[in-house]
């Protein structure tokens, strides 16, 4: 499951880096950026099935169900990140398996390397 986590961030982080570049050196400015992107679960935080986008220090929760925005703000990433969401939403189900399968009350990493 966590390599379909793995390829879920990478998807984004792509996704953002081809979004704000303008040229090949602003791209490699821009993937530094996101190399920090992470996506988890956190059932503590909201008791609905969601995933959570975290940039940085920004972060804002999304409903599994819908891949609408539940609370928080990713500031001038978010109307890319809302186009990323709208583009492959649809085959995010694994997302669904994920949460029901982890509904104990501690955060969920996406990443092998992130887990305690």
């Amino acid at each position: 499951m966590s390599e379909e986590f793995h390829t879920f961030e990478e998807s984004l982080k792509e996704f953002l880096t081809e979004e704000q570049s303008d040229s090949y050196s602003s791209r490699n400015a821009n993937f530094y950026k996101y190399n920090n992107l992470r996506i988890y679960m956190d059932p503590k935080k909201n008791k609905t099935p969601h995933f959570i986008i975290r940039i940085g220090i920004s972060e804002a929760i999304y409903s599994i169900s819908q891949g609408e925005k539940i609370s928080g703000s990713l500031g001038p990433d978010e109307r890319a990140i809302r186009r990323w969401l709208d583009r492959y939403f649809t085959r995010m189900d694994f997302l669904s398996l994920t949460w029901k399968k982890n509904m104990k009350p501690k955060p969920v990493t996406m990443r092998d390397d992130l887990d305690d």
